[in-house]
């Protein structure tokens, strides 16, 4: 059985940090602090049609996916927001934002992977 693909990739964060143990757990832990509050605001703005609300959300979270080499889950981010901004084919968000929340509990699962390998 082949090894599941990891959907991150810390590279960036160890550029942008220095590599500094601290610093990468730093980024982490916001990350996974605020991430499952933006995802579910996201869920709740698309129950209540409030397009410009997951539009924002999902233009916020973005950049983080991108600090951990989430680049499938940052592309997923971009037709959220893009869709909610245009306003078109809007029976697919939802759909989307369970397939985001899929996969961002496969990035939770790396990344607190990697900060127990972090040991700080």
């Amino acid at each position: 059985m082949s090894q599941p693909t990891n959907l991150t990739d810390l590279t960036y964060l160890r550029n942008l940090t220095g590599n500094e143990t601290v610093k990468i757990a730093k980024y982490i832990r916001m990350f996974l602090t605020g991430a499952p509050i933006s995802l579910s605001q996201m869920e709740l703005y698309t129950l209540s049609k409030d397009w410009n609300g997951v539009k924002d959300t999902a233009h916020s979270l973005k950049p983080q996916l991108g600090y951990f080499g989430a680049k499938n889950s940052e592309q997923m981010l971009k037709e959220i927001e893009q869709i909610a901004g245009e306003q078109r084919e809007l029976e697919t968000l939802s759909s989307r934002i369970t397939a985001l929340r899929s996969q961002f509990d496969q990035i939770s699962s790396e990344l607190e992977v990697a900060l127990k390998e972090l040991g700080v």
